[in-house]
């Protein structure tokens, strides 16, 4: 999902907010395993701060997962909070060492005054995921047989 920040960044303290909802097969992934099965729902808040543009908001959707008792597929509703941080790409320096400093560790605003949030809402959906998932509370998990 590409962000046109063409007028946003002509400016600092220019807001602008995102309201959309995204085919979920735009977001799964096979390499991780990340199965989105509802449309996701993206409510964001973009600030200049002249430095960065700041992308906060929420993320809601449905995932498939797998019990970790029963090995049952289940769908588990989840709702995140995006808090990032998008930079203008920073010139390579070369044959030096440098130290990366907090305001490094930024998602790249392109040449094209364009961001992509689609690797922001899969991070975050990703970290959503409990350690351990149960399809519910009191699964008893795999039965054998004459139980």
């Amino acid at each position: 999902m590409k962000i046109d920040l063409t007028k946003l960044v002509q400016k600092i303290g220019e807001e602008a907010d995102i309201e959309e909802t995204l085919d979920q097969a735009r977001i799964s992934s096979q390499e991780d395993g990340l199965q989105v099965t509802a449309p996701v729902k993206i409510n964001l808040h973009l600030i200049n701060t002249g430095n960065s543009v700041l992308v906060r908001g929420t993320v809601e959707t449905e995932l498939e997962l797998e019990c970790s008792r029963c090995l049952k597929a289940y769908n588990l509703p989840v709702a995140v909070k995006i808090d990032e941080a998008y930079g203008q790409a920073v010139p390579e320096k070369t044959g030096k060492e440098v130290e990366l400093k907090e305001e490094d560790f930024v998602f790249p605003i392109e040449k094209d005054n364009r961001i992509d949030l689609s690797e922001t809402i899969r991070q975050n959906l990703l970290l959503a995921i409990p350690i351990k998932t149960l399809c519910q509370e009191d699964c008893k998990g795999i039965k054998q047989k004459g139980e």
